[in-house]
């Protein structure tokens, strides 16, 4: 019936051994054990006994004991206690397991509590053997506040590491309390620091190949001997770097960057300018994920790079398209990657070609007419400013000429060293009104005049003048001459600067000015050290006596024309930097001699004088 089948149902739930299956077997028993009661009873004792069961036979070396309870109840506590604390062996990879997420700087930084307790050789041997057989580096070791600390690079000890935490006894019965965490060095370049790198890098360079090896720099003995970590993926270590390479090696030839963690190249763009002699980089084995990281270093002549390493390597699809953008950066690139590349493709232009010329001290652009015109000019101009009335320099200007002038002031210059000048200073940037700027502006000779009348009066050093011919026609002139001067009526007067750009035109049997643009400043320093030493050359190389010897037969004098004496004055102010007045004079007093003037202006020269 439907309640005796029911009842049959219920009936045999756990109370009665029932062996009876359809499955053919090999005679064993099998056993079963179901919990009594309800479902839902939270008290039930029995429930979970069968996990437990299962655990202890799991065990190869359970003890068979029925009449020791106890000793049961006790084995299946201690299994049930070590599944929970997961102990087992560690290269399972339990399910447990700590992950330590990748760092973005690629370093780690171990803390072990209380480590200061401890010899620091004692337990770094028990670190490394813990995670054999990953490498193990500890840089920087240190103890702070009675805990030691250290830095390491590889990512997988450093989880190991991790893992390890309360999983080594140390001597005293105490388990190791480790921390680890993603780490971003903060790197001080004290005097200790950069004398350690300069050491570093002397051992490394080879004078003979001119080659600088810098691989896996941080891990040098000279650092790790100190508890140094000097990582040169850090901006300011890497500066440091190319620093002592310029002031030591500036003629280095190849160098190897690899396995140093770089992924940016940009703190290295001074390369371009500070190792312009190099040929040879290697950059692999770091962590530069795009080719246009490469762009830091175009200007460098390179003709090896090594990349190879790099996450940016796998980007490209092909060998060619690598090839190209290596190429597009460093033209002359012949060996990529250890491997020997096809000539490039370049136009037939000489690196000289490429340069720029060499800058002059004056530029003529029609030397054999403008020069006579030029120092006439110059020497009545100035004669005339530099006296006590400028009244005379009306007969110079045009009717309607046009004259400003604009003082400028550098940071941290004071106002009141440019007092005389600003008050009538046409700088555009200084001057917003257009009404101002039309009333500053001077047009007509008398207003002219009357203007640098107010000026203070001077005295100019010709020894200090550049002159720039720029243009020189029939119809129009434009010249340019600065250098430098004082202000006669104060004794304290400090250098200025001068810069005056003259439009002229010829009127009559003479010239004028139609336009005139006058700039003054303080002059810096370096202007005043450069001029204060050609001066001393030039003033000893006129009055030089000859050596003795040096002419074997009396020579009369010839008399040049004056086309001959200005492309002599012309030549030999390009050869020997002095102006085209100083060229003048020492021409003149070697009695237009070009080749003793020149000798006696670089004996000179090379003694210092």
């Amino acid at each position: 019936s439907k309640h005796g089948r029911e009842r049959s149902k219920y009936y045999n739930k756990g109370f009665e051994h029932d062996d009876r299956t359809m499955v053919p077997h090999d005679g064993t028993r099998r056993v079963s054990f179901k919990n009594h009661g309800r479902r839902n009873n939270k008290h039930n004792r029995q429930r979970g006994w069968d996990s437990k069961i299962r655990a202890l036979l799991q065990d190869d070396d359970v003890e068979m004991n029925c009449n020791s309870r106890s000793s049961e109840r006790y084995n299946n506590a201690n299994v049930s206690r070590k599944q929970r604390r997961g102990f087992h062996q560690r290269l399972d990879r339990p399910s447990g397991r700590r992950f330590l997420t990748e760092s973005p700087s690629y370093w780690y930084k171990v803390t072990i509590r209380y480590g200061g307790r401890y010899e620091k050789d004692y337990l770094l041997k028990l670190l490394g053997n813990y995670i054999k057989p990953l490498p193990f580096i500890p840089i920087g070791y240190k103890v702070t506040s009675n805990d030691a600390t250290f830095t390491i690079e590889d990512h997988n000890a450093a989880e190991e590491l991790l893992n390890a935490d309360k999983r080594i006894t140390v001597n005293d019965g105490f388990k190791i309390n480790l921390q680890v965490r993603s780490f971003n060095p903060l790197v001080e370049i004290g005097s200790k620091i950069t004398e350690t790198m300069t050491k570093v890098m002397s051992s490394r360079y080879n004078p003979y190949t001119k080659a600088l090896d810098l691989s896996k720099f941080h891990l040098d003995t000279n650092f790790l001997s100190e508890n140094i970590f000097c990582p040169l993926n850090k901006e300011n270590v890497m500066l440091a770097v190319i620093g002592i390479i310029y002031e030591s090696i500036p003629d280095l030839v190849a160098l190897d960057l690899s396995n140093n963690k770089l992924s940016s190249l940009n703190c290295m763009k001074s390369m371009v300018e500070k190792v312009a002699s190099l040929k040879i980089l290697h950059i692999g084995q770091n962590k530069i994920r795009d080719i246009k990281q490469l762009d830091a270093l175009k200007g460098l002549n390179l003709e090896e790079l090594v990349v190879d390493g790099n996450s940016l390597c796998d980007k490209f699809t092909s060998k060619d398209e690598y090839i190209r953008a290596v190429r597009q950066r460093f033209p002359k690139v012949i060996k990529l990657d250890y491997v020997e590349l096809p000539p490039p493709i370049l136009f037939d232009v000489e690196d000289e070609d490429c340069k720029l010329p060499p800058s002059q001290a004056s530029f003529m652009c029609d030397p054999d007419r403008g020069a006579s015109v030029v120092r006439a000019f110059l020497e009545q101009y100035y004669q005339i400013y530099d006296s006590d009335s400028r009244e005379a320099l009306i007969q110079a200007y045009h009717d309607s000429a046009q004259f400003s002038l604009d003082c400028v002031l550098l940071p941290g210059q004071h106002s009141s060293t440019c007092s005389a000048y600003l008050p009538e200073s046409r700088n555009l940037f200084r001057v917003p009104s257009i009404e101002r700027r039309i009333k500053l502006l001077k047009v007509g000779k008398n207003k002219i005049v009357e203007a640098l009348k107010s000026l203070p009066n001077t005295q100019h050093d010709p020894t200090s003048f550049v002159v720039d011919l720029v243009l020189f026609t029939p119809v129009l002139i434009e010249l340019n001459v600065c250098g430098l001067f004082k202000e006669k009526d104060k004794a304290d007067s400090a250098v200025k600067y001068f810069n005056r750009l003259f439009v002229i035109v010829p009127v009559g049997t003479g010239f004028c000015i139609v336009n005139e643009m006058l700039t003054i400043m303080l002059a810096t320093p370096e202007q005043v050290k450069k001029v204060a030493k050609l001066k001393e050359v030039a003033t000893a190389s006129i009055s030089i006596p000859v050596a003795p010897g040096t002419s074997t037969a009396l020579t009369l004098p010839v008399e040049l024309d004056l086309a001959t004496k200005h492309q002599m004055v012309t030549a030999l102010s390009l050869k020997s930097g002095m102006n085209l007045i100083w060229s003048e004079k020492c021409l003149a007093e070697t009695n237009w001699n070009f080749d003793q003037a020149l000798n006696s202006f670089l004996q000179l020269q090379k003694t210092g004088s």
